[in-house]
This record gives C-alpha cells, structure tokens and sequence, in this order.
C-alpha cells in the first residue's frame, strides 16, 4: 500500500481573528481580508493609565495606517508614520515586537529603554543612535511615551530624538565589462590590486572559482548563521565588481579583477534588509574598504533626509570612503523614485541602462525627493548580466552551475565599484568627493536621456583613468528656488579644475542646459565665468556658474558644463536646478470648542479633489493653533478633526469635524477652521429614552473624484461629537457620516438636592459596575488622604474629592476604608478627565468635570448636597446605526433612530462558563469603504441582547472572541439588513463543529470544490447553529487532524482540512473526517468533535 499523501502547499489559512499586529504603543491590530477586496481591522486598545486613545484610520494607496490619537501629535518630529502603518508591518512580520532605530539627542538614553519595554540589539554611531525591539506589550509606551497630556509643548518622548521604523530594504533586482572599458583598463594594467571593495548584500560564496581567495574579511549582520550566500545576489554582483571568470576561462569576467573583497552581510536568505543590518555593515565596513558597495534600497523615493542616507553621508566624512549605491528599480512610477541609501548626497548613484546603453525601463530616475536634486549620478550596464552563481541559489536565469544572468540597478551597481577601485590604484590619493565626480565627470550621456535619468551618463573606465583634466564637483546642484522668485538674486557656485598633465591646459567652457519644456536659460539667467580657463601644470583653477532665477522661465533645468580642450571634450559635470513653478501658502487656524487654538491629536488632511494622487498631504497637525501646507494653484479639500481638551490640555472633552471640501488656492491663503461653529450630532431613540451613547463610535468622511479618492474615520469610545457645516461640493463626490452605539449607560449621576442637574461621570477603570439606584448624601473629603478624614462621617456617602494627592487606588481604597458608598474626584481644572481606579476598587468610583466638582463645593458649603447614581450593567439592547450626509455636511445633524423601521437582531451569546467576559465587534463598510476599523467592547456572556440595525447600503460583520484577545474567535460572513428585518442569531450555541462556510448576498461563501483531479478544501473547524458564524483553530488552544479516505483506502491526511488534495480520474467513493478538540477552561461543551462527509465523485467531463 502507497503512503498517504499530504496537502499540497498552499499556506494555512489565516487565524478567524486575522494576522495580529501590535503597534508600538501596545494596541493590538488584527488585520483580515474581507470581501470584495475590503480589509477589516479589528484593534483591542492596550491599557492606558488615563485616557483611552480613539483610532484615525488613513489609506494611501495600498498601505493602511491606523494613528492612536496620543501618538499622532508626535507625528512626524518623534515618531515614524510608517510605524502606524499596518499593512507594512503585517508585510514585514512583524507581529511579535518592532523592529526600530532610535535616534538620541545625547545619547544617552540606551541603557533606559533597555528597562522601558525596549530591548537594545545594537549600538549605531553612524546615526547618534541604536537599533532596538519594542516588547509587544506597551509597557515602552506607557513609561517612555508622553504623559496623559499629548502636546509637543508637554517634551513628548521621554529621551529619544526620534523613534523610527526599522524598514526591510530588497536587494535592487529588475557582454558587459567591454562596454564601460574594463578590458582597456586591464591591458593599461589597472585591476583594482590593492584596493578593498566591501560588498553589502546577502553574503558572498567564497568557494566559487571567480572569487576564490578574494573575500578577506566577513560578518554577518542578519539573524542567519552565517555570512555564507544562500539567496545568490551578493555572489552575482561580487562576481561583477571584481569576478576572475576562472570558472568560464575568462568569458565572464568582473572589473577589478585584482581587488579584495569584504563580505557584509547585512540582507538574509530571502533577500529582506532591515534598516538596522545595513547600518552596522556600513558601519563595519566603512574604516575598512576603500569603496563600498551597496546593490539594495528602498522602493520608494527618498529625500535624501533618512536614516540611512544620513548615516552614508556621516560615514563618508569620517572615513573618506565612497559608498556606490544602487538606484533602485522603481523607474515605473517616474520621477523622484530614486530610493534610500541612494538618495545621499555623498553616494554615487547608479542607474541601469541596457547594453544598446538605452536606460531600463525599471531603473530609478530624479530629481530627487523634496531638493530635485540630481540622481543617480550616472549609469552602468544592468540589464541580463551574466555573473558568479552561489552554489546551490536559483536567483536569475542560470547559465550553468556557475553562472546565472540577473537584471537590475543591483548589477549595474559593482561595474562601479570595480571601476572606482581601479581609478583608486591609479590615484590612491583621491578623496571619496573626488573619485565620485572623476566617475560622474567622464561618463557619456545619452542623447535622448536627461539628466535626471543618466546623471553623467554611462561610465567610462578609459575616459576616466586618461582624462588630462578632473572636474569637482560632480553633480552641480544649483538648487531649488522656490515661487515666487521676484527677489531672487544672483547665487554663485564654483567648480575646481585639476589639471593631472605637466603642461597648462586651456579649457572652453560652456553650459548646455534646458528646462524639461525646452527653455533654454538666458545668460542673464545662468553663465559661467570665465568662459575660457586656463588650468595651469599639475594645478587648480576655478570657474564660477551664477544663475538668477529672476529671469528666466519656470522649470526643472538640466543639462551640462562641458569643458573642451582643443575641440575634445574632456569633463561633463552635470548641472541643474529648479525654478518652482506656482506654488502658495495654505494656511489653517484652528480653534477648539473653548476658543483656544487647535492642539495636541488635532490635524487637517489636505488633497486635490480632482486627483488625490497629484497632491495629498495627511494628518496635518497644529503648531500655535496654525497648520500649514505649501500647494500648487488648484481646488482642495481641507477637513480634519479638532478636539477640544481640559483645562490641563490632556484630555479630550468634545470632537468636532471641520473644514472645507472644496477651497480655491490661488495665492497664499488663511482659512479658519473653528469648532465652535460646528453643530451637534445628536440621537434620539424614541423606544428607549433613556439610551445613551457610550460605545464605539466612527466618524469620517471621503472624498471622492473620477480617478481617486481620499478617506479619513475616527474609531474610538463615544465623545461629544460635532461637526461644521458645508456648502455641497460641486466636483466629485463626498460623503459625512456618523456611526454610533447607543444602550443604557453603565453610569449616570445627577444632583438631586437642593438642586436638580445632571452630572458628567466617567467611570473610572476597575470601578464595580452598577445595576440599579443609590441616593447618597455628598462630603466633602480634600484630596482624599486618609487624614482628609479626619472628623469626617462618610458611611454611607458619596465622598467627592479633588484630582491629585494620593493615586486614584489610594483614594478608593482610603474612601471604602472609611465607609464610604461612591466616590467621586473632580478634575482640578476645567472639564473632566480619565483614571484607573485600580483592580481592587470595591466601591463606584468616578471622575467629573472641574466646574461641576466647584459647583457642588459651592452648594456644600451653604447646606447638605445629595446625588443620584443610577446605572446598569449589561444593557438589554443595543442601537448600531449609521447615518450618511451625501455631498454636504448640513446644519442639522439630529437624528432619530427609530427601533420600529430599523433592523432587529436578536442575539444571543452562549459560553459553557457563568460570568464570563467575551469580545464583541461589528465591523461596517460604507459602499465607498475597503477597510473598516472595530474595537473589540467586553461583554458579559452568556446572554441575549436585542439589535437594532441601520438597514441599507452600509455593510455589517459582526465578530466574537471567546477570551480576549483573539482567541477562540467567531465570524460572521459580511451581510447588510432591510428596513423592518428582523432576524435570530446564535453565537458558539452547540453543537460547534466543522463545517462548510455559507454565503450571503453581500459575501459568498466557500465550497467544497473538486478542480479536475484536485480537491480544494478550506473548512472552518468552528461553525455553530447560526449558518454564516465560522472560525478557524487557535493554536494555543485548539489541536485538529484531517483524514481523505477513497472508496475505504486513505490516501490523505493533514493537519487541517485545507489545501489541494489529489483524487482519481474514476468513479470513487470518497469519505472525510475532520476531528477537532479545544482544551480551555472556559470552553465546555464541543470540547472534542469527529466529523466525517461521504460522496461519490469522478473527473468533470471538462476535465
């Protein structure tokens, strides 16, 4: 009998609960596929020792990120934005911890964070800094990170300069050497001898014929064993950079044939390079090599600001080492998609041109991010280069088992670095500027390239070793001048000669440069003096390029000085600038509801309405109550969100959504964006009175155009929530809406002697829940220490104290102590704030506004105050509904959710434990949403609440987990409700087997699918009695086993029951069986369950 076989690989599928991420200040983010290409982000907020943060969800193209309010005013200074975004960190995996660079002010700060949540792997001088795991638990927030108060003007981050995403960087993939010359330099007997080449990659084969006996040195720098190479891509560019060809009798031979090489690895096997690795490669290399190369980066452009390109330019300074670098392969999306380290300004930037010497279509191109600078710096062959294959890789196109052919600014790269080594034997003396520009300076550009494509153009070993005269610097970067340029004035840049002959040399000096319209620069516009320069034997001298942007027209200008001697061209030095065009000040001063400016989590979005993609600037926070952004002439939509906080400036009061959908800019322009012109959202619900707001609520709103759109939601615990209104908008679309959940509130206090007037409680964390009324004389107790009490009777009372003194715990504990029945600590200013009452508080305890704890010591002090508490602990029902405001946000935002025209869910929740708490969540999709942001709510269970639902276009998907977080979690399939529905549902009810995944309208469900002789099976382990609930396996508690029988004989087992399982082409007669057990204590009942599914089945007649 043939063994059984096992399911094809295919990956499992993800957890019911999705792939968990935590972020940085301990959030816990599950990120999901949904249907029809939506994502649902299901977060379980970390503890806080104060205010609970609400959730800003922003998407950007492909990436999604999810901003805590108490990080975003931290945003870009201290924190990383690509720290927030969750759809890199899922990308990275990085699931268990992040990876990041700190950057200190003192540097000082190292042996702190060790303490703090934050595990120190490596100390980087290079960037003032060090690279370091933050534990996934929050503990670094919560002692490191800001205090309640959340304003830069409160010191923010508590020593560290910047924290920053340690990104993973790619290795820069997309008859050679004759082309740049090598094969001459050869002959002229320059090989690179004496010279050390450091490659940075993912490790060289030592033990291929070409590189034999060259590596000298090796570290690795990634969490492989060792520094062999088991992807291929630092074997290949090392065998271009300086490969003997031993292995092809010299067929395939690299340039500087008689250099050694320093092998760093700093990229493992899969070919990933965090940010971290290549710091300390570049760090290790640096003293050592005498030029470094570096085949990878980041796929997107730089500005040249980064980590990693700062840390090129400070090791280039100390240590005089030139760092040649990749361009990067993302020429697809044009301009400015020059990556990070290449974006340095003391790297020599490589882009990859053809053997035709036509650029790739992949290589990177400039002006660089944010300068427009020049980048790369000039070209190298890349594209199908035959080079060293590590033994045992596939990288490539092998030619045989010693060579593969690869294509890309990876390959174009080392043709560099073995052409700088052999300038370095023939002038060992240059310095790092010297040898890039003697490289940059003596390339051929192409005719049809600019310069922001080619730099210098392709290299040329022979020109550059012979070149009579050198040429620094190379590239001239005039600059970038920004509109409007009446002002300007001249701005004079040198540029040295270096004459390398024993005679005088006469140089004619002229500058071929145009803008990208064709504009050629006036002289009065850009010159150059003098225009003929003698250069005297073995000496220097000096021309100077004066360019007055005040004339001219506006553009990108490039081109180059070219300098002839007798008719030949000796030097090119690239040259170009930027004459902005239009651009203006758009200005936003915000204010709160209190009429103070606009602060701390408060920021406005701005973009385009016809095209986001041509200009969006998010997240926008205030400085002195004034955001601003620098446009071009246009329409753009400036909305945000303002929150009003205490007298303290640390906690949120009221939220308010302003701002402008549709603003004209045409010159430098103030808008003011005030909240207190912002009208109430308001909900009544006629059925139950009485309901409040108190769960999750979302607010946003999106911006929508024929081509792109652009959306912002708010997900947090309900604050008042207002919004300013808006003319409609007159291009593309818009829509405002507000989710909210209403219930009967866990807590309410009213004065009830001698006056009657409602109260503002926030209950504190910890504190017992109530269910029903108490009527409680008030006193008076200080800041609640215990000899605050002193000749107090409190038995019985509700102890009002004041915020500060003893810890919030103490003052409970003190209160109960002392016979106290409630206790209620006033903020110690205006408006009121958040606390933890502890874990053993006993008694309910509470915070309340400033001005109401005033009040009462006012009415205290003429006579005996009584309040009323009233609350209940579960709410029998639950209002979820959602109301949209197309094109406009209107005056009026009162609503009525009224339970007779809605949807009505009975639901219920089922667990085999008595008073046990599960996670609730219900997902919603407005049409235009693809990604929905839940917080997970505790829930007492079992029990039966009724729902009342908004019938409609918006999407629902509602979300169980057994134990917090995300265990043993349950799933319903997407669905939407009619006006009146009603419906029944049952969570976990028993029997909770395996079973098939059904669909509804609004998601299909998953079939067992037979694809030709292939069975295709993704089967839930969990589904329960209401049709559409499903759940997979959690491996911390859940073990299963999965057998495939045909006509009696098993030919398959798995784990699960998911993956690609081989069948006969005949007629047979087929038998699964699925067994799944749970071991947990607050699981019950389906602790153990088999299985099993019997039918007949044949090859379709399709095939």
């Amino acid at each position: 009998m043939s063994s059984p076989a096992t399911a094809a690989p295919g990956g499992e599928p993800p957890a019911a609960a999705g792939e968990v991420l935590t972020l940085l200040t301990g959030d816990q983010v599950a990120l999901q596929p949904a249907a029809d290409g939506r994502l649902a982000a299901t977060i379980e907020p970390a503890p806080r020792s104060g205010q609970q943060p609400a959730f800003e969800t922003i998407q950007d193209g492909e990436d999604v990120y999810v901003l805590p309010s108490d990080a975003v005013p931290l945003i870009p200074d201290q924190l990383d934005r690509e720290l927030f975004n969750v759809t890199k960190l899922a990308r990275y995996g990085y699931t268990d911890g992040i990876p990041v660079l700190v950057t200190q002010p003192d540097g000082s700060a190292a042996q702190a964070a060790v303490t703090a949540g934050m595990s120190v792997t490596t100390t980087l001088p290079s960037i003032g800094g060090y690279a370091a795991t933050v534990a996934p638990d929050g503990s670094w927030w919560r002692t490191s990170g800001p205090e309640p108060t959340t304003f830069r003007s409160a010191g923010g981050l508590s020593g560290v300069e910047k924290v920053w995403l340690d990104e993973l960087h790619e290795v820069a993939l997309a008859e050679s050497g004759p082309l740049v010359g090598a094969p001459e330099a050869r002959a002229a007997g320059f090989d690179g001898t004496g010279m050390t080449i450091a490659v940075l990659d993912t490790g060289i084969d030592g033990s291929h014929p070409d590189l034999a006996g060259r590596v000298v040195a090796a570290e690795n720098f990634t969490g492989d064993p060792d520094a062999s190479d088991e992807h291929g891509h630092g074997t290949h560019v090392s065998g271009i950079a300086a490969g003997t060809g031993a292995a092809s009798d010299g067929t395939f031979t690299g340039m500087a044939t008689g250099a050694e090489l320093l092998n760093g690895k700093i990229c493992n096997s899969g070919g990933s390079c965090p940010t971290s690795g290549m710091l300390a490669g570049m760090e290790w290399a640096a003293p050592q090599a005498d030029v470094i190369s570096l085949s990878v980066g980041t796929t997107s452009g730089s500005d040249g600001t980064d980590l990693l390109s700062q840390a090129v330019n400070t090791l280039t300074a100390q240590h005089d080492t030139l760092f040649v670098i990749a361009a990067g392969n993302s020429g697809v999306f044009g301009d400015g998609s020059v990556g990070s380290p290449g974006a340095a300004d003391a790297a020599l930037t490589v882009g990859s041109v053809n053997k035709n010497e036509q650029l790739a279509g992949s290589s990177s191109r400039g002006p660089r991010l944010g300068d427009f600078a020049i980048k790369p710096d000039l070209t190298a062959p890349g594209v199908s280069i035959v080079s060293a294959r590590g033994a045992g890789t596939g990288l490539g196109t092998p030619v045989d088992d010693f060579y593969t052919t690869v294509s890309g600014t990876s390959m174009a790269t080392p043709h560099v670095s073995g052409a700088a080594a052999i300038l370095l034997q023939q002038d060992p003396d240059l310095s790092a500027a010297e040898l890039k520009a003697a490289l940059a300076a003596t390339a051929v550009p192409h005719p049809d390239l600019e310069v922001y494509q080619q730099g210098g153009g392709r290299l040329d070993i022979p020109a550059a070793l012979d070149a009579p005269v050198r040429a620094t610097p190379a590239p001239l970067n005039l600059g970038y001048f920004q509109f409007p340029h009446d002002n300007a004035g001249p701005a004079a840049s040198e540029v040295t000669y270096t004459n390398r002959t024993d005679e005088a040399v006469t140089l004619d000096l002229t500058l071929d440069v145009a803008s990208r319209d064709g504009a050629v620069p006036p002289e009065a516009m850009l010159s150059v003096t003098p225009a003929t320069l003698t250069v005297p034997a073995q000496g220097t001298a000096t021309a100077t390029v004066t360019l007055d942007v005040s004339h001219g027209e506006i553009g990108l200008y490039g081109g180059y000085l070219v300098a002839n001697r007798a008719g030949d061209t000796v030097t090119r030095t690239p040259v170009g600038f930027f004459k902005e065009q239009e651009m203006y000040n758009l200005s936003v001063q915000g204010f709160a509801r209190d009429g103070r400016p606009a602060r701390g989590s408060s920021s406005v979005h701005v973009g385009n309405v016809h095209d986001v993609a041509e200009f969006l600037e998010f997240s926008n926070t205030y400085v002195d109550g004034v955001a601003s952004v620098r446009v071009p002439p246009g329409t753009y939509h400036v909305m945000g969100i303002t929150y009003t906080y205490d007298g303290n400036d640390q906690f949120f009061q009221n939220r308010s959504m302003v701002g402008v959908p549709e603003l004209e800019v045409t010159e430098d322009t103030t808008i003011v964006l005030d909240a207190r012109e912002a009208n109430p959202v308001e909900i009544a619900t006629p059925r139950h009175e009485q309901a409040g707001l108190f769960q999750m609520s979302r607010v946003g709103f999106v911006r929508q155009t024929g081509t792109s759109a652009f959306s912002s939601t708010l997900t947090g615990s309900w604050l008042p929530t207002f919004a300013m209104e808006t003319d409609p908008v007159t291009i593309g679309g818009f829509e405002f809406f507000t989710r909210a959940r209403l219930g009967e509130l866990p807590l309410t206090v009213d004065l009830v002697d001698p006056v009657v007037q409602e109260l503002h409680p926030r209950p504190m964390l910890g504190t017992p829940p109530l269910d029903g009324e108490l009527t409680l004389p008030v006193v008076w107790a200080g800041f609640g220490a215990p000899e605050d009490y002193q000749g107090l009777d409190v038995e019985g009372a509700a102890v009002l104290t004041m915020r500060g003194g003893p810890g919030h715990a103490d003052k409970e504990a003190t209160a109960r102590a002392n016979g106290a029945a409630a206790l209620l600590v006033m903020n110690n200013a205006v408006g009121n704030y958040t606390g933890s009452a502890g874990s053993a508080a006993e008694i309910h305890t509470m915070t309340i506004p400033g001005e109401e704890g005033e009040l009462i010591r006012d009415l205290l002090d003429q006579g005996d105050v009584s309040v009323r508490l009233a609350g209940t602990s579960v709410t029998p029902f639950l209002y979820d509904v959602v109301f949209a405001e197309p094109d406009r946000i209107p005056a009026e935002l009162s609503y009525v959710a009224d339970a007779n025209r809605l949807a009505t869910l009975d639901n219920a929740f089922h667990v085999g434990v008595p008073d046990h708490e599960i996670g609730e969540v219900r997902h919603s999709w407005r049409p235009w949403e693809s990604i929905s942001i839940g917080l997970v709510e505790g829930l007492p269970a079992p029990q039966q609440r009724t729902e009342y639902l908004s019938p409609g276009d918006t999407r629902f998907r509602q979300q169980i987990d057994v134990l917090r977080p995300f265990v043993g979690t349950m799933i319903e399939q997407i669905t939407s409700y009619q006006d009146r529905e009603q419906r029944d549902q049952s969570w976990f009810e028993s029997p909770v087997r395996p079973g098939v995944i059904e669909g509804t309208p609004q998601q299909g469900g998953i079939p067992v699918v037979r694809d030709g002789d292939t069975l295709d099976l993704l089967m839930p382990e969990w589904v329960d009695t209401t049709p559409r609930h499903w759940g997979f396996v959690h491996s911390s508690v859940d073990t299963s086993a999965f057998r495939l029988f045909q006509d009696g004989e098993l030919i398959a087992e798995a784990a699960r029951a998911n993956g690609d399982f081989p069948l006969s082409p005949d007629p047979a007669t087929y038998r699964m069986e699925l067994d799944v057990n749970r071991d947990a204590p607050w699981w019950t009942t389906s602790v153990a369950t088999r299985s099993a599914w019997t039918f007949a089945s044949e090859q379709p007649s399709e095939g």
